[in-house]
């Protein structure tokens, strides 16, 4: 591994980076106002939108897979402790930073008690919405270590089943619950998160040549993302809502969304030379995922710069 770049990954990182930071332009409003305040129709536009892109963040976490579990990569106790303690200094500055921005829009003043309570809505996870991905990381990386340990001493086989139980547990089980009304129990200990993570290492390990890879990922990526636009679509403009499903824990079509457009990179990207724009914005991925809510809040709310205004 060293420094050595994978092209895919470092692909993958580019759009994924460039789609979260689309995804936070077309949902700022529906995260904020009603189906009733925006009008069903442009409710309806930007949350069709969003199911285009809901592979970011997934993406995301099977990169740190794929190249966190990899069994040449060396992980130790210090060396976990020093991601843990980054994401730390992340929450305690970004975090802060963006919880006390969001009493000052709200209470139109600024004080010292706003700071310590700017602290404490971090430390509870009521900071800006997308800083929950700082959180699952903190969790991905206290159980890597054992992660590793587990890939270390178990067959590929044995891989492959631990991973469709989580699939069943944490996508298929709840979404069968969400569409029939039934009540299945999995009591899952490893969330959808972690299965991500697993996945992410899973596919690194394929060959593009494997059976996984022939067996029509293209449609069953197009046919999950145009069910979410259309599942949506017929929500918002019968009922008024958005559809449950697309928005649950755990979302299956958003699964095989992501898992489709991992492999699909890998497949396009695998084999070709690194752009320099693409190499920088790799880079900066994860500062993009950062800042960028902070332009689009700084433009929406004290600009009164939005799509309903062009």
């Amino acid at each position: 591994m060293g420094k050595e770049k994978i092209t895919y990954i470092e692909y993958i990182r580019v759009f994924a980076a460039v789609a979260v930071v689309f995804l936070h332009i077309v949902m700022t409003l529906p995260n904020n106002y009603s189906v009733a305040e925006l009008g069903v129709f442009n409710y309806t536009v930007f949350s069709d939108c969003y199911m285009l892109v809901k592979w970011a963040v997934p993406c995301f976490i099977m990169v740190s897979g794929a190249l966190l579990l990899n069994p040449q990569k060396e992980i130790t106790v210090k060396k976990t402790w020093k991601y843990i303690l980054r994401m730390l200094e992340v929450l305690l500055t970004f975090g802060v930073v963006y919880a006390l921005m969001e009493l000052v829009f709200s209470e139109k003043t600024i004080n010292a008690y706003m700071f310590l309570k700017a602290i404490l809505n971090t430390l509870e996870g009521k900071t800006w919405d997308h800083m929950w991905y700082i959180y699952v990381l903190i969790s991905i990386y206290i159980i890597m270590m054992p992660l590793k340990d587990f890939i270390r001493a178990q067959s590929r086989n044995t891989i492959r089943i631990f991973i469709i139980v989580l699939i069943a547990g944490n996508f298929i089980i709840p979404t069968i619950n969400t569409i029939f009304g039934t009540n299945i129990k999995t009591l899952m200990p490893i969330g959808e998160y972690i299965t991500y993570f697993l996945i992410g290492y899973y596919i690194s390990t394929i060959s593009k040549e494997s059976s996984i890879y022939k067996k029509s990922i293209w449609i069953s990526g197009g046919i999950a993302t145009l069910a979410m636009i259309g599942l949506e679509s017929y929500s918002l403009t019968v009922y008024g809502n958005t559809a449950v499903v697309n928005h649950m824990s755990g979302e299956i079509l958003t699964l095989i969304q992501s898992v489709s457009v991992f492999m699909i990179v890998r497949i396009l990207f695998e084999n070709i030379e690194i752009l320099r724009i693409a190499k920088t914005v790799s880079a900066c991925s994860f500062g993009i995922y950062l800042i960028h809510p902070f332009w689009i809040n700084l433009i929406y709310k004290v600009f009164d710069i939005t799509p309903l205004s062009m």
